[in-house]
């Protein structure tokens, strides 16, 4: 993790956010295995109890630019060393309260230009590649059940893309 200092809150909140997914109602046969210790790759799978298939994804708690659901942009980033990770499908950020999540698919941001910049850091300034989609939707807590059915709607229909964020 390049910001150390975030590793309890990015633990916490995914407890919390798996929590809440896992104990939703609908889609039952849909849940979250967080990884039970650092893997560098991705922060756990979302399973498709059904018919065993899974997938990778990212968990990214966010401490700044986004707050009780509202995203300071009309673009989501992730870096190009997450998006080339085969086994990341998705990515989850949260927001520092805790209330949303903004969710987009690795797939749609390959289809994006990449852009270097200045990475703020915990210890320097980097140098990296990111990219970013306009393609990604924020979800409250409060509706955690759209969130499970647009994952069953990926599995069935095999499109892990904006296709089925509605």
């Amino acid at each position: 993790m390049y910001r150390p200092t975030m590793y309890s809150k990015h633990d916490e909140s995914l407890a919390i956010f798996v929590d809440l997914f896992n104990n939703s109602p609908v889609c039952k046969h849909i849940v979250i295995e967080p990884n039970e210790y650092e893997t560098y790759g991705d922060d756990g799978k979302i399973i498709n109890l059904k018919t065993s298939e899974q997938f990778g994804f990212d968990w990214e708690f966010r401490d700044r630019y986004f707050s009780n659901g509202v995203f300071d942009f009309d673009s989501l980033g992730q870096y190009e060393r997450k998006i080339i990770k085969p086994s990341i499908k998705l990515s989850l950020q949260c927001d520092s309260t805790q209330t949303s999540v903004a969710i987009g698919w690795h797939d749609d941001w390959l289809d994006e230009m990449q852009s270097k910049l200045h990475l703020l850091t915990d210890s320097k300034k980097q140098f990296g590649t990111v990219r970013y989609t306009k393609k990604f939707i924020i979800v409250k807590y409060t509706d955690m059940d759209r969130i499970k059915i647009m994952i069953n709607n990926a599995f069935v229909t095999r499109n892990f893309n904006h296709l089925v964020f509605e």
